[in-house]
């Protein structure tokens, strides 16, 4: 449990710092402040695209690793899905059962 929160904390902090870019912040008349648009990083689960909320889901114990990638690395490899950056989460000791729930569950129709 204490390891899930660890890695939802981590993933929200790296979520919330891939989700600024200089197309998201849309200047006001005088007087005012920023407005900042987050949006949510590319997510992808051994090699396919999922929903972002797969994140609260997988087991941290079930994963090998975590790949960051922002900026125009992301979009060079992604296109326009990966503008707001992209996590690439490769999973390891995971069932072929939970996987394909996980899939279908979470599958992005992008």
């Amino acid at each position: 449990m204490k390891r899930q929160l660890i890695l939802f904390l981590f993933l929200s902090f790296l979520t919330s710092h891939l989700s600024f870019s200089q197309d998201t912040i849309m200047n006001q008349p005088k007087k005012s402040t920023n407005i900042v648009k987050r949006d949510k990083p590319l997510i992808v689960v051994n090699d396919s695209i999922l929903k972002y909320e797969v994140i609260e889901y997988l087991n941290p114990n079930d994963i090998e690793s975590i790949t960051v990638w922002k900026d125009e690395k992301a979009k060079s490899l992604y296109g326009e899905k990966g503008k707001f950056g992209v996590i690439i989460i490769t999973t390891k000791n995971i069932s072929k059962e939970n996987l394909i729930k996980i899939y279908k569950e979470f599958k992005d129709e992008l």
